[in-house]
Parts: C-alpha cells; sequence; structure tokens
C-alpha cells in the first residue's frame, strides 16, 4: 500500500493523522509506505514545446491586419458568441449522506431476575431504589401455581451497565441489542418451558420477538407479558387481569385454585 492509498483509508476512516508510537507484539516490523509513482507532468511541457515551434505561414499576414480591425473583429465575435449561447458552469455531484436514526434515551432500571429449574425465567423491571416487597409478592405467585419447591436461581441486572460521566448517554437500542441477546443467550444455555417479561422495560429491551398477543410461542418456551410486581403491588386490581392470564396460560396449575 503506498502512501496516496493509506491517507485514504484514514480519511474514510475519520482519521487525519495516523503515526504509531510502538511496535505491538507478535507485529510486523514497520515499514516505510510507498510513493506514488511520479506522473509526467505534460501540460507543463506543452507551453515549452509551442514556444520553440516556429510560427505557422499565416502569422505574417495576421500581422499585417490593422489592430484596430482585428479588435473589432474579435469582438463582434465574442459578442455574437454570448448573445447565442449561455455559458453554465458543471453541476456538481450530489454527495449522499448517511442520516443517523434518531437516538431515544433510557432511564435507569433494574431487571430481577428468577429461574424456576427447567419451568420458567421470570424478568421483572422496575425503578431502582423501589423499596417494595417485589421477593414476597413473586414467591407468593409461586407458591399459587405449586413453583415453590423447585430450585430457585435469582440474578439482578443493571442499566446501563457500567456509568459514564464522559460519554453519550446509552440509547434504547444499546438496552434492547444488550438484554435480548443475554435473554437469548440465558434460554440457550438452559431451556426453560415458559418466559415472563414484567413490566414495559422487560417487555420492550428483553423480549426476542414482538409480542403479538397474550401469549407468545418462541421455540419451545412460551412468552407471556405482564404487569411488573411494582404495578401490582401499587394497584392491587391488576392482580385479577394477572391470575386470568395464568389460568388460560397453565389450566392444570391452577385448576384447584
Amino acid at each position: 500500500m503506498n502512501e496516496l492509498q493509506r491517507a485514504e483509508y484514514l480519511s474514510v476512516l475519520g482519521i487525519a493523522s495516523y503515526v504509531p508510537r510502538f511496535v505491538l507484539p507478535l507485529a510486523p516490523e514497520p515499514r516505510q509506505a510507498e510513493l506514488p509513482p511520479a506522473e509526467p507532468d505534460t501540460a507543463a511541457d506543452q507551453p515549452l514545446q509551442q514556444a520553440n515551434n516556429p510560427l505557422p505561414q499565416s502569422a505574417g499576414q495576421i500581422v499585417d491586419v490593422p489592430v484596430i480591425q482585428k479588435r473589432d473583429t474579435v469582438a463582434a465575435e465574442i459578442s455574437a458568441l454570448t448573445s447565442s449561447t449561455k455559458v453554465q458552469a458543471p453541476a456538481k455531484p450530489a454527495i449522499s449522506t448517511a442520516v443517523a436514526a434518531p437516538s431515544q434515551q433510557v432511564k435507569p432500571f433494574v431487571l430481577n431476575c428468577w429461574r424456576l429449574g427447567e419451568t420458567l425465567l421470570a424478568v421483572d423491571s422496575h425503578e431502582p431504589g423501589a423499596a417494595l416487597p417485589l421477593d414476597a409478592l413473586f414467591g407468593n405467585i409461586v407458591r399459587a401455581l405449586n413453583w415453590h419447591e423447585l430450585p430457585r436461581q435469582q440474578e439482578r441486572l443493571h442499566w446501563p451497565m457500567a456509568e459514564n460521566r464522559f460519554g453519550p448517554a446509552a440509547d434504547a437500542s444499546e438496552a434492547r441489542d444488550t438484554f435480548s441477546s443475554w435473554l437469548e443467550a440465558s434460554c440457550s444455555r438452559y431451556p426453560v418451558q415458559s418466559i415472563w417479561l414484567m413490566g414495559r422495560e422487560a417487555q420492550e429491551f428483553c423480549t426476542p420477538q414482538p409480542l403479538e398477543s397474550d401469549i407468545n410461542h418462541w421455540g419451545s418456551a412460551r412468552i407471556l407479558p405482564m404487569p411488573s410486581l411494582s404495578q401490582l403491588l401499587q394497584q392491587p386490581l391488576r392482580k385479577r387481569e394477572l391470575w386470568q392470564l395464568l389460568r388460560k396460560a397453565y389450566p392444570a396449575e391452577t385448576r384447584a385454585q
């Protein structure tokens, strides 16, 4: 790669100049970039060649014409050309610039995740610092389905993952990529039969596919969008809505209730 190609690559990447300060381990030895071959400047040599060439035979006749008559003739020709044709500057090619999608900033939130063996993965979203008995309410829901004796694992995820005061705020696309990838990897390693996405953030950022109904099928698992535990505690009437959904999704577990 010569120096001109290297400069073009750097300009496309948005880097004004780049010079390595040291050689990385196992990196090849640095070498001077090849310069492009010099091109002959034919345009600069053309006036010299014309100066060495003798005048044409009609040059003597042009000299004999009176200066005033020649000037009037040239002015008339220029006037005729300008009046008949209009000289237009060549149109500049349109440069297409990529328009970045508007970023949607996301407020900090917390995801409480419970795994009950191979039966359930529940993801509940709530605001950080909310002092509510979320674990007790989730335990009551699990007990109503007779799943309280299953092995339980709990995990807590925070957004943003790391606080960066000097960088740009994390947007919705980053949160969606992060948590949807986490859920897919978690279910691929430890498959479950049901996935509960409880709350707006869990349903918006964790779902691997659009939620089109109250019971969605994703491979061998079922995805159920539900109100968050915080909403159930703050709006107790929504517990009836949740119980109707559980009876529809798990008729055998809720038959005796």
